[in-house]
């Protein structure tokens, strides 16, 4: 792909410069762009960042690259895109559908939503894992670091809350908040190398764990 040249070019009807979308846009304009989209995590999964041109992954998707630099202009822009969307959709299996019934159900719903998306989409973590080990533009990295301690921040503020109302045990959040970043991190490699390892039995059985450490009571045990 070409670098930008520096000189701002008009982007099409909907589109924003952080690739995301606007009102205006249309549904073929969206569903264009979710292909793109798709079509990125596939080809960075697989090749990697570096050797993910805007010509790869137009091949992939079957279309024009002309129609990325189109609805992205920049591989840095849809590198935000591939990201918000992966980011998206983990917020959304951490969440759950149903109401949470406190912080132990809420703190045990992250764990295992998150185990359980990373075993549905392993493209889409090997993807993220690609993209985080680049070299990057300054402001992307800088965008990327931002979003992790905003996440982070919001986990100890969860945790605070929780020690506030009395489910979780007297412990530094900032301390927790580190181990279980790093063991959800771990979770896609733990995935891989397993083979035949039920997500959901994992997921439970780390999710006991960290509720464990963090209410000081065995699973199964109320207050």
């Amino acid at each position: 792909m070409q670098p930008d040249s520096g000189t701002e070019q008009e982007l099409p009807a909907g589109a924003t410069a952080d690739g995301s979308d606007t009102e205006s846009e249309t549904f073929v304009e969206a569903a264009r762009r979710d292909q793109i989209v798709r079509a990125a995590v596939a080809v960075i999964a697989d090749v990697g960042y570096g050797k993910a041109s805007f010509v790869r992954i137009a091949g992939y998707a079957g279309i024009s690259p002309g129609l990325i630099t189109y609805h992205f202009r920049t591989k840095e822009r849809l590198i935000r895109r591939v990201l918000r969307d992966i980011a998206a959709r983990q917020d959304q299996a951490m969440e759950g559908d149903e109401p949470v019934q406190g912080y132990e159900d809420g703190l045990r719903r992250i764990v295992t939503g998150h185990v359980e998306h990373c075993a549905a989409r392993p493209e889409e973590m090997a993807a993220r894992r690609e993209i985080m080990a680049a070299t990057l533009t300054p402001a992307l990295r800088a965008d990327i670091d931002e979003h992790e301690r905003a996440g982070r921040t919001e986990l100890v503020d969860f945790l605070l809350a929780g020690q506030q109302h009395g489910e979780f045990r007297p412990f530094d959040p900032d301390t927790f908040a580190d181990a279980m970043y790093g063991a959800l991190r771990e979770v896609p490699g733990v995935l891989r190398r397993r083979v035949g390892t039920s997500a959901r039995d994992y997921g439970r059985e780390l999710a006991d764990l960290l509720c464990t450490a963090a209410t000081g009571r065995p699973p199964g045990v109320t207050g």
